[in-house]
């Protein structure tokens, strides 16, 4: 994009609200501010029955705030949690559902945050945010399918870099505000089609001085496990990346507030997590460290200006790296370095028509794989059909096969995905208007991201073909990592070389959106805009919802919605064309130069065909209750996920591609229920909070089921003896028919101790397990008669309903003061209090079944020191 088009966009960013303070002969110091008064002020000071003038309030539509929930600081330091990620965070969202295979205790050593589903859409399908800001990791968000049970990502010359979904792994100590939105969303929200989690972190205090250190343990001593007995001997011999008996978790954090005027001041904050998780190589009989860290730096200022005005600037840099062994590989270890670093300014400007909030910033970030060697070879530690014993190879990697033993070493190469992104944005919101008995509350803006994305190899990669050749009278040439001096050498190898490909993108979004109320009834239409240079489509998503005020007191009201959301693009097979280029180089000698044939791809290469834009679809219907002192909120969404990304396998001129197409589809119905006081209940010795939640779920989705997934509609598949299309399968994973929780919190002045429970009941939800053969029909079961037509094979799914469960956690939360205002606080969670046993996974092979469970009872304690 052209660069006087950018510094147009910013000078509009700064002028804008400048020249609308012209016409202000000062900001409105007495402007309403909504997120701090309730719904009853709200409507308290909308009118007035004496005849006194009306002062015009903001506030959120009735109807969207029923999608909307807002999380505090103060309820997060309340909340049972283990690492403290966003998506813990989620756990009392009835619209959210996690995986069925999260939180396993094979892996209670990771550090990576949990992948959500709202209303059954795809876990890589929401709008993860920082302060307004994309966090969204869009190369390559699903790879692995999410799971930990495969070689991890980067350990291939030819896998595309990835770190999850969120491209900075923020700790939740750092947020002051944590607002969820699962439906009847407004159209100042895009790219997304489930649903947007925006994490507000925290401010500078301009009162005070006063820091924070503190510390947070686990480890496996403090854990119980439940493995399966079939698996149990491995388990506990680590000797798999995702087998994890021993671990140790530490978490650091520091923060220092600084007011340097009443009008200014800054923050500063440092947070750490780490965990180290023994690995043991079985034939090299050694054990190594494997390493999880994330790491956020954050910077913040504020300066609230003399006309009311608030300047935000902030500077973050937030890494985390993974390290991985390669199993019985000598130098085999690599790293997944993600995240990056941020840099964001916003205006806040107040001015007698409403306010508007400038945004500027800049965004870099990635994901890097570093292999220890850029060379892979397999040498033999011996050949008795050679008659041949080395003597400079001291270790195998493997049992004997036949009359040779392997050694392997070496890896990969330096590999990455890089992504930077400018963001500009405006958000306006005017004054409540009054127009011939009606009142209209709009919202506008615009929003302008540009990405620029990169795939590299950094240098030629290579690795041995075949077996080695033996010759006591070998000459190596200067360098030659396929070579052993009077040994051995390699006569072939495959080349993987250098290479850069890059793709780049501008998204266009505006979106206007008026809330209007007139008696009983508010209405709220809106639109938003967006159109994309890299997929060249134009989308308009119609935003419409409305709530009724029964009997005009705010006890009963109705709500519903119908909208519609568009997803965000996705580059990560634009980044793979070519990735599985590789070149064959041969010899006849250790002296003799590498030969090449001519550049080939093997296997799949990846293209892109003229897609459309993912969307959803949403309907709503609801019900807001005032009962006493509580509030009754009951919901019912259902979600159509259109257009979503999958794949098609073709070929031509001989290769074979997996191009995208526009194949997936999902849908979700969810019906949930919330009750919660309005105000806590106070006794003479406690205070106690409280919520109560249930929701039942009906998720579906076709045979892609992530963006790597070929069509296999229709397929005829054999569901517990029943003939139908895969295509009509119910969803194979974040499926929980339904489940209730109750959260209470107690909090004893007397002894500064809070209690904070989490008590949680899941039903079990259905599993599905693979016959290892398929079923030919006609005979192959009785279930092929519902269509004698039928004739092929089917593949047989048996399904395993798995056990319903309760789950029970606690945080005490203990201050204990030291020294005018420095306190001693004390964190105790125990999660999984009733240590309860709970499946989660089944695999059946032809030899046995293998169960994973959720771990046991678990402990964290921390520390801290406040003043």
């Amino acid at each position: 994009m052209n660069k006087n088009v950018y510094l147009m966009m910013l000078l509009s960013l700064l002028s804008g609200p400048a020249l609308a303070q012209q016409n202000d002969t000062s900001a409105d110091e007495n402007q309403q501010k909504n997120k701090t008064e309730t719904e009853e002020e709200q409507q308290g000071d909308s009118s007035s029955e004496n005849g006194e003038d009306t002062i015009l309030v903001r506030s959120t539509p009735t109807s969207q705030s029923m999608g909307t929930q807002i999380i505090n600081a103060e309820q997060i330091k309340k909340m049972p949690t283990g690492n403290g990620s966003i998506p813990e965070l989620l756990k009392n969202n009835a619209a959210v559902q996690f995986s069925n295979t999260a939180n396993s205790s094979n892996t209670p050593g990771e550090l990576a945050p949990e992948n959500v589903s709202f209303h059954g859409e795809k876990f890589y399908n929401n709008n993860f945010m920082i302060d307004g800001l994309s966090n969204n990791s869009n190369i390559n968000p699903g790879a692995n399918k999410g799971q930990l049970d495969g070689d991890p990502d980067g350990y291939n010359a030819t896998d595309l870099p990835a770190g999850g979904t969120q491209s900075f792994w923020i700790n939740s100590e750092l947020i002051e505000s944590l607002e969820v939105f699962d439906s009847n969303i407004s159209a100042k929200y895009g790219d997304f089609t489930g649903g947007v989690v925006d994490a507000k972190l925290m401010d500078p205090k301009l009162d005070n001085v006063f820091g924070k250190v503190s510390y947070r343990t686990s480890s496996d001593s403090w854990t119980r496990y439940h493995i399966d007995s079939n698996i149990s001997e491995d388990f506990y011999s680590a000797t798999n990346l995702y087998y994890q008996p021993k671990f140790k978790k530490q978490f650091y954090s520091a923060t220092f507030n600084q007011p340097l005027s009443d009008k200014a001041g800054f923050i500063f904050a440092y947070n750490r997590q780490q965990s180290d998780i023994p690995y043991y190589h079985q034939y090299l009989q050694q054990w190594d460290d494997q390493e999880r860290i994330s790491e956020t730096y954050l910077l913040k200022g504020v300066y609230l200006a003399d006309n009311g005005d608030i300047v935000r600037m902030m500077g973050m840099y937030s890494p985390h790296e993974s390290k991985y062994y390669k199993r019985d590989v000598k130098n085999g270890s690599f790293t997944n370095t993600g995240g990056g670093y941020r840099f964001n300014m916003e205006w806040e400007h107040n001015a007698n028509w409403g306010k508007v909030i400038s945004l500027a910033g800049y965004q870099s970030e990635q994901n890097k794989i570093e292999h220890e060697s850029n060379s892979f070879q397999t040498w033999n530690r011996y050949s008795t059909r050679d008659n041949f014993i080395s003597e400079k190879i001291d270790w195998v990697s493997s049992l004997p096969a036949g009359n040779y033993q392997n050694s392997l070493i070496g890896g990969s190469g330096t590999f990455a995905t890089e992504k930077s992104t400018i963001t500009l944005k405006q958000d306006y919101e005017l004054n409540p208007l009054a127009i011939w008995g009606t009142q209209h509350q709009l919202d506008l803006g615009w929003q302008v991201d540009s990405y620029n994305t990169r795939y590299r190899r950094f240098s030629d990669v290579s690795s041995s073909r075949a077996r080695p050749t033996f010759d006591k009278n070998t000459v190596c040439q200067a360098g030659d990592d396929y070579c052993i001096a009077g040994e051995q050498y390699f006569k072939g190898r495959t080349l993987y070389p250098e290479r850069t490909v890059e793709g780049s993108y501008t998204n266009y979004a505006v979106y206007l959106q008026d809330s209007i109320s007139f008696g009983r009834v508010e209405v709220t239409p809106g639109v938003r805009a967006s159109y994309d240079d890299f997929l060249e489509n134009l989308n308009f998503a119609p935003r419409f919802s409305a709530s009724y005020d029964v009997f005009g007191d705010r006890s009963t009201r109705l709500f519903g919605g119908a909208n519609r959301y568009y997803g965000a693009n996705m580059l990560s097979y634009k980044l793979r064309q070519g990735i599985n280029t590789n070149i064959i180089q041969n010899r006849t000698s250790a002296s003799d130069p590498w030969v090449s044939n001519p550049a080939r791809i093997a296997g799949l290469d990846y293209d892109i065909s003229d897609l459309n834009t993912p969307y959803s679809d949403e309907i709503t219907l609801g019900l807001s209750q005032r009962v006493m002192n509580t509030v009754w909120t009951a919901k019912w969404v259902n979600r159509k996920g259109k257009d979503q990304f999958g794949a098609e396998s073709m070929t031509v001129d001989g290769q074979r591609y997996r191009v995208m197409n526009n194949a997936g589809r999902t849908e979700g119905n969810t019906l949930s229920l919330e009750v919660e006081p309005i105000s806590p209940h106070r006794f003479s010795f406690a205070e106690v909070n409280w919520k109560l939640g249930a929701s039942i779920a009906e998720n579906k989705a076709n045979s892609i089921a992530y963006y790597d997934d070929v069509s296999s509609d229709e397929n005829r598949v054999i569901v517990d003896n029943k003939l139908m299309y895969k295509g009509d399968m119910d969803a194979m994973d974040f499926n929980t028919p339904w489940r209730a929780f109750l959260n209470v919190d107690t909090y004893f002045p007397a002894v500064r101790l809070n209690w904070g429970q989490r008590v949680g009941y899941t039903s079990g939800y259905k599993g599905y397990t693979t016959l290892s053969s398929a079923t030919v029909c006609p005979g192959g079961s009785s279930a092929c008669n519902a269509d004698p037509g039928f004739t092929g094979s089917a593949i047989e799914y048996i399904s395993t309903k798995y056990d319903d469960f309760i789950s029970y956690d606690w945080r005490f939360s203990y201050s204990q003061p030291v020294y005018k205002t420095q306190t001693l606080d004390i964190t105790l969670d125990v999660l999984n209090v009733l240590d309860n046993v709970v499946e989660t996974q089944q695999k059946v092979s032809s030899l046995n079944s293998t169960v994973t469970y959720k771990p046991g009872r678990q402990f964290w304690l921390g520390v801290a020191y406040t003043w």
